[in-house]
Formats: structure tokens, sequence, C-alpha cells
């Protein structure tokens, strides 16, 4: 009979444990590399929505600067009106002044022959009307009586030329009386019409804020997406193909670009002085009467108040407050300096970069309840061999050139 060999309890049991420590071994495996296949995937997915997001936000800003261009363009043509009829605001305000002059010595010259003839008159009335005879009658000689007729018919007529000189007087002061009154009505006319084109260009200011304070929401959400950008790379760069790396980089780049988008001059500026809504014109050597005539030795750059106006270039800023100019900076570079007056108040001093806040657009100084504006003056430190003339025919004054090329590089 043969014996049947029963199985061994012990292997039985070893193959079993073997068998549920592989399975339990390989159960967490499994889902641990799950989990970091999905969160991989969800990286990738968040990098390319980055990408198109960055690719948008530069398209949209690249619109807006283009609009924003489209829209200066009818601000500077706003700003050339408005120089135009502050040149003749300033013409009247001067000849008010020289004819204020005229008639005040008019005035002061009828009140002195006036004042003559009216003592002229007392006298006459004191002696009577038989003074000049009695006078006459005294005489001893005939020699002295013909000099007494003489003389009273001299005083006679010197009462006549009194009489006659204050009637000229009168009349003339009626006559610059009446052109004062002319003058002070075409002054008012001209206040108006600058009033009506300042309005006008607040409304384009307003408009065209809008469209630089998206440009100032886009470039913070660059800036943000930039910087997300950047730190997905950091933490995934092991496990991105190098096609998704230099991609991600690359929105990087281009996002962090699009915040210098102001920086860009070629030279001698690197940044238009006015970062916000402005216009400008040629204004150097415009006639200015204030603290006397002297020709403009700058650019006026129109803007609402409180714009930053900032350095064009590297340098070291620092202040400058005068009666005229008000709160004024000068910042200086490599290449020369330039001054901005009338600030309404002061930002950074001291170093300097291209773009950073020096001042706030104001009307301090001689500007006080004109428009608001950064008189802004260009010294360079060589004055070139052919400067530009600007349409009022300066191309120097004192140490400063016209502006006017140079900002619409940048402006």
């Amino acid at each position: 009979m043969e014996k049947v060999r029963p199985s061994s309890p012990p292997l039985r049991a070893r193959t079993i444990a073997v068998l549920a420590f592989v399975l339990l071994m390989l159960a967490p495996t499994s889902g641990l590399r799950a989990d970091t296949h999905s969160a991989l995937d969800r990286a990738k997915a968040r990098l390319s929505q980055l990408e198109s997001r960055i690719s948008a936000e530069r398209s949209q800003l690249a619109r807006d600067h283009a609009q924003v261009r489209a829209v200066q363009g009818r601000l500077n043509k706003l700003a050339v009106g408005i120089t135009k009829a502050q040149d003749r605001y300033n013409q009247l305000e001067s000849a008010v002044m020289a004819i204020r002059g005229q008639l005040a010595a008019t005035r002061a010259r009828y009140q002195s022959v006036r004042d003559r003839l009216d003592q002229r008159a007392r006298l006459a009335y004191e002696a009577g009307p038989a003074g000049d005879l009695v006078f006459i009658l005294e005489a001893n000689t005939i020699s002295d009586l013909s000099d007494r007729v003489q003389f009273v018919g001299q005083l006679n007529q010197h009462d006549v030329d009194l009489a006659n000189e204050v009637q000229d007087q009168a009349n003339a002061l009626s006559i610059k009386q009446r052109a004062m009154d002319q003058l002070l009505a075409r002054q008012t006319r001209a206040v108006r019409l600058l009033q009506s084109k300042q309005e006008q260009l607040d409304a384009q200011f307003a408009a065209q804020k809008a469209i630089y304070d998206q440009q100032s929401a886009l470039l913070a959400q660059l800036s943000k997406d930039a910087s997300t950008v950047n730190q997905l790379v950091g933490r995934l760069q092991n496990q991105l193909a190098q096609q998704q790396l230099d991609a991600a980089r690359a929105a990087a780049r281009a996002a962090a670009q699009a915040q210098n988008f102001v920086i860009k001059g070629p030279g001698p500026f690197r940044t238009c002085p006015v970062q916000g809504p402005h216009a400008y014109s040629d204004s150097f050597g415009a006639p200015r009467y204030a603290g006397g005539y002297h020709p403009h030795a700058g650019n006026d750059i129109l803007a609402p108040r409180g714009t930053p106006i900032v350095a064009p270039f590297d340098g070291v800023a620092s202040r400058d407050p005068n009666g005229l100019g008000g709160n004024a900076v000068i910042v200086r570079g490599a290449e020369g300096y330039v001054y901005n007056a009338h600030l309404d108040s002061y930002g950074a001093t001291g170093n300097v970069t291209a773009g950073t806040v020096v001042g706030y657009v104001g009307d301090s100084g001689d500007a006080r309840g004109g428009p608001t504006h950064d008189h802004f003056e260009w010294h360079p430190n060589a004055i070139p061999a052919h400067p530009y003339r600007s349409v009022y025919g300066y191309t120097v004054i004192g140490t400063a050139v016209d502006p006017y090329p140079y900002l619409n590089l940048v402006c």
C-alpha cells in the first residue's frame, strides 16, 4: 500500500506570507507613482496655461501701447493749441502791463498839470479881476510898463497853455484807458480759449488714464506670472522635457522684459520724463515775461497734477527749489543734466536709475494757477554740432538745447 505524503504546513505559510508582502509592497508604490504623475501633469498644465496667459497679456500690452501712441498724437496737437493760446495770453499780459505803466504815467501827468491849473485859478480868484490892472498901473516908467504888460500877457498865455495841456492829458488818458479796456477784453477771450483747450486736454487725459491703468495692471500681472513660472521651473526642471523647460523659460523672460517696456530710449533719454497721460509741444524759445522777458528754455510737458516725473536716465537727482521754477529737481547723468520745474512735490533724490520717480507734476513757482506741467530742460555736456532749431527759431538758450526731438523718441 502506497503512502501519501502530507503537505508541509510551514512551507505553505511561508509562501502565503511572501505573496502578501509582495502585494503590500506593490500597492503603495503604484498609488504613489499615480499621484506623482498626476501632480506633474497638473504642473505641466499650469505652465502651459501661464505661457498662454503671458502671451495674451503681452499682446494686450502691445495693443494698449499702440492705442496710447495714437491718442498721444491728438494730445500733442492739443498741446500745440494750448502753447499758442498761452503765448497769446502772455503777449497780451505783457501789453497790459506796459499800458498800465503808461496809463499810470499819463494819470500822474494829468494830475500834476491839473493841480497847477487849479493853483493858478485860486491865485487869479484871490487877486480879483482888477489884480492885473493894478499891477500894470503901478509901473513907474514906460519901460517898466511895457515889461509888466508883457509879463501879464505871458502869464495869461501860460494859463491858456496849461489849460490846453490839461485837456490834452485828459484826452490821452481817455485813449489809453480805452486801449486798456480793449486789451483786457482780448485777454479775457484768450483766457477763455485757454480754459476751453485745457478742458479738452483734461478730457483726453481722463480717457488715456484708463489705458495707463490697464497697462499698470497688465505689468503687475506679468510680473506675478513670471515669478510663478520661475518657481515651477525651479521645482520641476528635473521632471520636464528640455523643450518644455525652454518654452517656460522663454515665457518668463518675455514677461520680465515687458516690465521694462518704457525703458527703451536710444539716448540721451531712455524713458519719457512724465509717466502717465501727458501732452507736449515744441515751446523752446517761446516768449515768457514772468520775472522780465526771457525765451522759454525747455518744453512744457502738460499732465494732470500728481503724475509721476521720472529720471530719464541713470544719474544723481537733487532738489533745486527757486522762485520761478518753484519745486524743481535736477538729474545729472553721464551726458549732461535735465531740469524739471513746477513740481507739486518731490520724489527720490541721490543715485537714481532710469524710471525712478523724482517728483510729481504740479504748478508751483510762477506757474501757479496755470496748467499743471513739468517744465523740462536738457543741458548736454557738449552742444551738438548742428542742434535742432525750434519753431521759435532757437537752437541754444544758455546751456540748454531743445529737448523736443529727443522727447519724440521716448514719449
